[in-house]
């Protein structure tokens, strides 16, 4: 094979990988690549395509100077996830995303209360088919949600569904548990319009609770609770 044939079909080869991109891996140094896989997993990343952007961002090795970086972007990563199935009201899968984040994460903190707002919304879309025990469980982790959420109106909207089956219940017991949630969620507000409400759906059942023996002193010990710092 002559020289000049040997050249051409080396340029052939070489313009082939080239064109094909492996070449310009080739003739990158080593923080060149892990600068290219760190700017791609930050271009999947911003296009909501989080597993490609963990792949890149895994290329990048421990003693490149965008190492640090890429660990903080993987971190973010799980909160997108469940922040993309909150927006989608998947809140099942948004639970379980939200669950993974690291407490070295730096979204840790904004994720456990979406956390706290994906738990609340996931037992609201199952409340409607669930009967008895599975019922009552299902609006105590509504009333513990709203308690750490402290928002105004998840413990209005919260009390008012825990009154609404306050006033269909016909166990002591029962209805001794739903006005626990009540108090629980009363201790937590200042607010008068959320106590103002509770009161007059506590006073709708008044002559309900109030045949009842067993429940008067837990009934009168709400009232005043509620009426505590009411103008």
């Amino acid at each position: 094979m002559s020289q000049i044939r040997f050249l051409n079909i080396m340029l052939v080869m070489l313009g082939s990988l080239i064109l094909g991109g492996c070449g310009w891996s080739l003739l990158m140094s080593a923080e060149e690549r892990a600068a290219a896989a760190f700017q791609s997993g930050t271009d999947a990343y911003e296009s909501g395509e989080f597993s490609q952007a963990i792949g890149f961002f895994r290329q990048v090795p421990p003693e490149s100077a965008l190492y640090n970086q890429a660990v903080q972007m993987t971190l973010k990563i799980p909160f997108q996830k469940g922040l993309q199935a909150f927006e989608m009201q998947d809140y099942d899968r948004a639970v379980r995303e939200f669950r993974k984040i690291d407490k070295t994460s730096p979204d840790y903190e904004k994720a456990q209360r979406f956390l706290k707002f994906a738990i609340l919304a996931q037992q609201q879309e199952r409340f409607q088919d669930l009967e008895g025990e599975e019922r009552i469980k299902a609006l105590g982790i509504m009333s513990e949600m709203a308690v750490e959420i402290r928002d105004p109106e998840v413990l209005s909207g919260t009390l008012e569904l825990v009154t609404a089956e306050l006033s269909q219940s016909s166990s002591a017991s029962e209805s001794e548990e739903l006005m626990n949630m009540m108090g629980n969620m009363i201790s937590v507000t200042e607010d008068p319009l959320v106590r103002k409400n509770a009161l007059d759906q506590i006073l709708g059942d008044f002559k309900k609770l109030h045949r009842n023996r067993d429940l008067r002193p837990q009934m009168f010990r709400l009232i005043a609770q509620i009426k505590v710092g009411m103008p």
